[in-house]
């Protein structure tokens, strides 16, 4: 089989942006009307760049990057069309907002659980991402902006987490060795291989 590059970099790098862009807004450091970058950003990087690190990942065998890159591909496109939605007027239903994060929020459960086994890192990048949505569900339904504002400081401490995932791979790739450590544990440090 071709082995494909490592695209875990720009996957990872893809959805720290994204995720630290649209945080910000949660968390409130920006107008809300600064929302349509926020929409660019989470259609052309959350959704194009991350399906393509995606594809790219499960051609290399790689799970739980594909898993994540793909779903949140398509997480961020959604997010993109209700932003555009909602300038027009049209915006879901808090409760509707709530059970769409709270979906997601279980989904990111799933993935923190096979996360645990891919590194420290890895499972904190999945387990913060949970949070962030749990809470934005909760925010959502209780109406209440300072659980929003949590939400988006969840998703900006994620980023961080993100963007070292990013660097760790692309360093320790370009150096052929482990540079920054990611946590993995046993001889073979990385995703296990799709069957």
């Amino acid at each position: 089989m071709h082995k494909t590059a490592n695209a875990a970099a720009l996957g990872y790098a893809a959805f720290a942006l994204t995720l630290w862009m649209n945080g910000m807004l949660a968390a409130g450091w920006f107008n809300p009307a600064d929302a349509p970058l926020a929409l660019l950003l989470g259609l052309v990087l959350g959704g194009c760049v991350m399906a393509i690190a995606g594809i790219l990942q499960w051609l290399r065998g790689d799970a739980l990057d594909a898993f994540l890159f793909l779903a949140f591909a398509g997480f961020w496109c959604v997010a993109a069309l209700a932003a555009r939605a909602a300038v027009h007027g049209h915006v879901a239903s808090a409760g509707f907002q709530g059970w769409y994060a709270i979906v997601w929020a279980l989904v990111t459960f799933c993935l923190w659980l096979a996360a645990r086994k891919n590194g420290v890192a890895r499972s904190l990048f999945a387990l913060g991402l949970c949070l962030a949505l749990f809470t934005l569900a909760l925010a959502r339904w209780l109406v209440f902006d300072a659980l929003t504002m949590l939400a988006g400081y969840l998703g900006l401490v994620t980023a961080i987490i993100g963007i070292y995932i990013a660097a760790a791979e692309l360093i320790n790739e370009t150096h052929g060795h482990t540079v920054l450590p990611l946590g993995e544990s046993g001889p073979e440090q990385g995703a296990a291989p799709l069957s």
